[in-house]
C-alpha cells in the first residue's frame, strides 16, 4: 500500500506540473505576424540533411514553412530574387535558436513570385 501511494504522490509531482504548465509559454510567445519579405533562398545543413530558409535584403535570415511542393519549387528558384508573403512566428527575445531555425524566426510561407527588379 505505501508503494502506491508513493509511486501517485511521484506521478503527480512528476506529470501534473507538465499538464498544468507544458506549451503554456509556447502558445503566449507563438504570435503569428503577417509579412511580406524580399530577399533570396538560402539552403543550410549538409546533404543529405539540407532545409531551407530565407535572407532578406537587410540579411535577417528566416527559417520556411511550407508544404513539400513549395518548399520543392523555392530551392530551384536559389540565386533569384524573390517576394515572399505569409506569417512570421518570431522567436521571442532571450530565447535561443533551436534545430533547423534561424535568428529571424519560421516565415510560414503562403505565397512567392519573383521580385519585380527580376523582371
Amino acid at each position: 500500500m505505501k508503494r502506491i501511494v508513493g509511486i501517485l504522490m511521484l506521478m503527480f509531482v512528476l506529470i501534473l506540473p507538465s499538464f498544468a504548465l507544458g506549451g503554456r509559454d509556447k502558445v503566449e510567445s507563438a504570435q503569428l505576424l503577417p509579412v511580406t519579405v524580399v530577399g533570396q533562398i538560402g539552403v543550410y545543413g549538409n546533404e543529405p540533411n539540407t532545409w531551407l530558409g530565407f535572407v532578406d535584403q537587410k540579411g535577417v535570415e528566416y527559417a520556411l514553412d511550407a508544404t513539400a511542393d513549395m518548399l520543392q519549387e523555392l530551392r530551384d528558384m536559389q540565386g533569384i530574387i524573390l517576394e515572399l508573403t505569409g506569417e512570421l512566428e518570431a522567436i521571442p527575445e532571450g530565447q535561443p535558436v533551436g534545430f533547423q531555425a534561424l535568428s529571424g524566426g519560421t516565415l510560414h510561407v503562403q505565397e512567392f513570385k519573383p521580385h519585380p527588379s527580376e523582371s
